[in-house]
């Protein structure tokens, strides 16, 4: 290799690992997204069941988990979602799991909901919208909005110690 080829290369892979850094790597301010005010949108059930945010604010806290039935990541995060969902009881703690709906099915959605049972509601974002206005790049993320319509927390992954999550909002 002569020596404009290697440094045609090098920078050639400079360039690509600067976008790559650029665009997985969301801003503070989008990453965590505190005390801003959770976007209001309208997805149904796989049940057809119309669910609006804004019917939440002041009501419950709402925790949106973004994911997908072909993310493993995500199938993982499941047992550990029932059980938060248990934990819950009677407390205003609504969980809506919104499937990003890119590459996904209703189909496949509901067939994932009837084979690990899962109590909560699951919304089908079909093109990605809501999933795009939230910012969502990679999956399973978790948006916690506070009674007051505000982005409260956003994480990748639940905690093993649901107690300790659930005390954050209900000492």
């Amino acid at each position: 290799m002569d020596r404009n080829s290697f440094f045609t290369w090098l920078r050639l892979i400079v360039i690509l690992l600067l976008v790559t850094y650029l665009l997985g790597c969301p801003s503070d301010r989008e990453a965590n997204q505190s005390n801003a005010d959770a976007l209001d949108f309208s997805l149904k059930t796989i049940e057809g069941e119309v669910v609006r945010l804004k019917d939440y604010r002041g009501k419950k806290i709402v925790h949106l988990t973004f994911w997908a039935t072909w993310c493993p990541g995500c199938i993982m995060e499941i047992p550990k979602l029932k059980k938060l969902h248990q934990a819950i009881g009677d407390k205003p703690y609504e969980i809506l799991a919104v499937d990003v709906g890119v590459n996904d099915s209703l189909t496949r959605v509901r067939k994932i909901q009837q084979q690990y049972q899962l109590p909560y509601k699951i919304l089908f974002d079909e093109r990605g919208e809501v999933a795009t206005r939230y910012r969502v790049i990679g999956i399973p993320v978790h948006i916690i909005i506070d009674k007051e319509g505000n982005i409260a927390r956003r994480f990748n992954q639940l905690p093993e110690d649901l107690k300790e999550h659930l005390k954050q909002f209900f000492p």
